[in-house]
């Protein structure tokens, strides 16, 4: 009779002391630790290579197209006036009043200030009796003249009645010489009295101009406006000491302005007056049409730009005399051009690039430009229409070559 086979008995499992087994519970927990405290650093790091090296790229875009482009040459001005006056007194003396402010609208002849008037009233009664003076001594040497034309007939008519009785022998010689001296000193003293009548005459008249000087003088202390326009700054007050030249008012034309600019002189063999130009006002929400009126023979030798004067086709708005205001000169027209926005061309020294799509990608071209304007480019070779051309979403930033791109 056969016995069944029987399973081995399994051997018994070693024995693992409770220290060992609690130095390696310590020495796991310590890796686990490691590893925690180092994972968030690896995991920015990955996170910082995808987005650096792997992640598409943000950027804006833009779909080449047909159109308009106007080259302009820049230039940055202020607005002036044709015509502005630092008015005051060509007098000395105080101020009494001032009878306008900043801001106020003046007219050709209104008054604008006047001056203490005491002295200079003073001043034209006295030249005022002198004229008086001066027309009583007239008085007084016609009466004399009178006197002295009576006196002189009185001696003539002595000196001949000598004459006849000197012939007969009736009287010396000696009495008709006493009567022809006493008509000679007669006739003298008639031609003193005339000459000082004469003196007096003018004199009335240096009297009667001197008291036309103080009257206009009198004027004078009164400022009156030189055109009609604006008071744009008042730079002294009643009780101030004005001297010969002391500006008391600025005033300005309001109504026949141009703005005044610099533009490089690069774009001067193509500036010439009547080229139309537009004007920006900062703050303003329009540009303004203009003309050319004027072109500087003159550049800066510092910054190497030529002045230029621009007259406004349409009123510029509220202004300020010397606010900064901008103009762009029409140089040339592209119609029907290949255009980008001119943000999206790169240069890289003599090399003029440009970002575009290609396979889902950033790859560069090199593009040759035509009239560059205000906002778009002019591209004559390097570019189609309908090719997406891409820069950076911020100034300054860089598009990566050869990375994948998402619009944003």
């Amino acid at each position: 009779m056969s016995v069944p086979a029987m399973d081995p008995v399994p051997a018994a499992a070693p024995v693992i002391p409770v220290d060992v087994r609690a130095r390696r519970g310590r020495r796991v927990r310590r890796v686990v630790l490691r590893v925690a405290r180092f994972a968030p650093v690896v995991a920015l790091a990955a996170a910082g290579v995808y987005a650096r090296f792997v992640a598409p790229v943000g950027v804006q875009v833009h779909r080449v197209d047909l159109g308009d482009v106007v080259a302009e040459a820049f230039g940055r001005g202020t607005v002036e006036s044709e015509r502005e006056a630092q008015v005051g007194f060509d007098l000395v003396g105080r101020l009494s009043d001032v009878l306008v402010d900043e801001g106020t609208r003046v007219t050709l002849g209104q008054e604008l200030a006047r001056l203490i008037p005491d002295q200079l009233r003073a001043d034209f009664r006295a030249a005022s009796s002198g004229v008086a003076a001066a027309r009583t001594t007239l008085a007084r040497l016609s009466a004399e003249e009178r006197h002295a034309r009576a006196a002189l007939d009185a001696a003539d008519r002595e000196a001949q009645r000598a004459s006849g009785l000197s012939g007969s022998g009736a009287i010396a010689a000696r009495d008709l010489d006493v009567a022809q001296d006493q008509l000679r000193l007669t006739r003298a003293d008639l031609d003193r009295i005339l000459a000082q009548r004469a003196e007096a005459t003018r004199g009335i008249d240096v009297a009667t101009g001197g008291v036309e000087q103080r009257r206009a003088t009198v004027l004078r202390a009164t400022l009156l406006a030189p055109f009609d326009g604006l008071v744009t700054r008042r730079l002294r007050d009643p009780g101030d000491t004005i001297a010969v030249g002391t500006t008391v008012l600025h005033i300005v034309d309001t109504e026949h302005v141009y703005v005044r600019a610099w533009i490089d002189e690069s774009a001067l063999p193509r500036v010439h007056a009547g080229q139309r130009v537009v004007i920006t006002v900062p703050g303003s929400d329009a540009d303004v049409p203009g003309t050319v009126a004027r072109v500087g023979w003159e550049a800066d030798r510092q910054t190497h730009e030529v002045q230029l004067d621009v007259t406004a086709s349409a009123p510029l708005g509220r202004i300020a005399i010397g606010q900064r205001a901008d103009v762009r000169v029409e140089l040339g027209r592209s119609i029907g051009a290949v255009r980008i926005p001119t943000v999206f061309v790169q240069r890289n020294g003599s090399e003029v690039l440009c970002a575009v799509d290609e396979g889902g990608r950033v790859s560069l071209r090199h593009i040759t430009v035509g009239a560059v304007g205000r906002d778009h480019v002019e591209v004559t070779s390097g570019l189609r229409e309908g090719d997406t051309a891409i820069a950076p979403r911020l100034p300054g930033g860089t598009v990566p070559v050869g990375r994948r791109w998402v619009a944003r």
